[in-house]
């Protein structure tokens, strides 16, 4: 049987027309620029939430010293944080700091005495722990994970750059973290840098610096720039960055 419609019209009706390619794409067009947007809201409410965490931390360590005489995890108060993070590793896993997955109740991994070696991650969460300054019923390995469920890690550092004024300083570095994020946070905190100052200098200078390297070439002591699209996977490729919040060092040796 014939189709009326298809009768008078002498022909069949099928695919878009121009006007209606048109408005698809329009849509779509909509629809990705939104999708773009809300990415872009998420990524900079991540780099706002992990620069308050880290500022938090800062806050905490210092409160520390209000209550106990010394900074979370310096031991013999002479205002520099002993332990040295790890270098040479982007993320924990390789870094290997072996968080107490447990409580204190021995009292190991606290400064114990003002002659206890700086030399272990859990000294400054566990001061923490101890002066009530972070929730004591929670142990260390849960209180130093970060939002991208990595880890903080609480000491010092000797910076490289610039080679004139280098010092020991105290540091949270926060390990496996996107280099987009970093960035991020370095402009949050150091302030906007421009081209081609963000690509002589970014992660070289101010209190946020590129730690290490997954060949271990910084050696912990950052002076290098952010690492470019070498290896392929661009601002999505894994760092670890430190934060100098505290330029206190102890006095050299005479």
């Amino acid at each position: 049987m014939i189709n009326s419609k298809q009768f008078i019209t002498g022909r069949h009706q099928g695919g878009f027309t121009m006007v209606e390619l048109a408005i698809v794409l329009v849509i779509a067009g909509i629809i990705l620029a939104a999708v773009l947007k809300g990415t872009d809201m998420i990524n900079k409410a991540k780099i706002e939430r992990m620069t308050a965490d880290l500022r938090g931390l800062q806050g905490m360590v210092l409160e520390t010293e209000k209550r106990t005489g010394h900074l979370a995890g310096d031991c013999d108060a002479n205002g520099l944080i002993g332990f040295t993070p790890p270098a040479g590793a982007v993320n924990n896993n390789s870094a290997a700091i072996a968080y107490n997955t447990v409580g204190d109740p021995d009292g190991a991994g606290r400064c114990a005495t003002t002659a206890t070696a700086e030399t272990d991650a859990n000294l400054a969460w566990s001061d923490m722990r101890k002066a009530n300054v972070v929730d004591p019923t929670r142990n260390n390995v849960n209180l130093s994970k970060h939002g991208l469920s990595d880890f903080y890690v609480i000491g010092s550092m000797t910076p490289t750059l610039p080679a004139a004024a280098a010092q020991t300083v105290n540091t949270i570095v926060v390990y496996g973290v996107p280099l987009w994020l970093a960035k991020g946070i370095d402009v949050a905190i150091d302030g906007p840098q421009t081209e081609p100052t963000e690509e002589l200098f970014g992660g070289a200078r101010g209190r946020i610096r590129l730690y290490s390297t997954s060949t271990g070439i910084q050696n912990g002591g950052g002076g290098a720039a952010w690492p470019t699209d070498a290896v392929g996977t661009g601002d999505y490729q894994l760092v670890a960055f430190s934060y100098q919040f505290d330029t206190r060092m102890a006095l050299p040796a005479l």
